[in-house]
């Protein structure tokens, strides 16, 4: 694979960024689809935010949340994440789909950027392109049996399998150089959790559609 192929796509200047996004639809045939930028630097005003969810604090907010109800056809979303070192948290989003898949592209360019930390939950599979930037643990919750998960072969070559047991899954992407047990991880997170007999479903961001269908990565059968 060359690596014009993995090139990822530049962000869109059409879209303007924004921060603490918060979508929640639960009715309509093409769910949630759409573009977004997000730019963790950006302040809004507090009347201006959505109320938090029960346990959050301000502290905790995410700063992408999108729900996809049970009338709701599920979420196919790109996501471009800007910022910087100098940003004070991690970037963090959760995706939910309660009927439907959830497919998710994240790009991210610039290796100056803050650690992003994404938690998606589905009923009928996932699709996850990771930036290659991406360093950090991917965690994956099957709850049926009759699903797999599938990479494709260029993450799996950087991708450490790490633990299997009780339909969880446990990776790391890059090197684990500079993490020890006494530290808390500070960088890139990813945490999934499918609900229904479909795939999960791993590949980089610029990637050609359907990488890990064709790349014999089905690492759980």
């Amino acid at each position: 694979m060359s690596e014009q192929q993995l090139a990822p796509p530049t962000t869109p200047v059409t879209v303007k960024p924004t921060n603490f996004l918060f979508v929640k639809r639960d009715t309509g045939f093409t769910g949630i689809r759409d573009t977004y930028v997000i730019d963790p630097r950006i302040k809004i005003p507090q009347s201006m935010l959505s109320p938090l969810a029960a346990g959050q604090t301000e502290a905790t907010r995410q700063n992408v949340f999108l729900h996809a109800g049970k009338g709701c056809t599920g979420i196919n979303v790109d996501l471009f994440v800007l910022g910087d070192t100098n940003t004070k948290r991690s970037l963090n989003m959760f995706l939910e789909s309660l009927n439907g898949s959830i497919t998710a592209k994240l790009h991210a360019a610039s290796t100056v950027r803050p650690p992003i930390h994404i938690t998606a939950k589905a009923a009928c599979g996932i699709t996850l392109h990771l930036p290659r930037t991406f360093r950090g643990p991917v965690t994956v919750r099957n709850t049926s049996n009759w699903s797999s998960i599938r990479i494709s072969e260029h993450l799996k070559a950087g991708m450490m399998p790490l633990s299997e047991a009780n339909g969880t899954w446990r990776y790391f992407v890059g090197t684990l150089e500079g993490w020890t047990d006494e530290s808390k991880w500070a960088g890139d997170e990813v945490r999934l959790e499918n609900c229904g007999g479909w795939d999960v479903k791993l590949q980089y961001d610029g990637e050609p559609e359907g990488a890990q269908d064709s790349s014999n990565g089905c690492l759980v059968c």
